[in-house]
């Protein structure tokens, strides 16, 4: 689970540039096997996001910051995507 370091309702209007300053170095790489389909689902749940791009190694990959800063990405492998379980 990936929680906020705040509730919704208590979270600051800016971030803390000394606590966030730290989150430059961490990035969470999370496996998703429909990367088009979430970025279609954060788009429309109002994240500012770019579309998926597909890295050299293969990987389409999906980034965004979690709401604390942290870099997130959803990625699979091109190769993957059109393999069946």
């Amino acid at each position: 689970m990936l929680n906020t370091a705040y509730e919704c309702d208590s979270r600051p209007p800016a971030p803390s540039p000394s606590r966030v300053s730290a989150h430059k170095d961490i990035a969470l790489f999370l496996g998703c096997r429909d990367v088009d389909g979430a970025y279609t689902y954060l788009r429309e749940k109002g994240v500012i996001i770019n579309p998926p791009t597909i890295a050299p190694y293969g990987m389409k990959q999906l980034y965004f910051k979690d709401p604390d800063g942290y870099e997130i990405c959803l990625q699979w492998s091109v190769v993957a995507e059109g393999a069946t379980d």
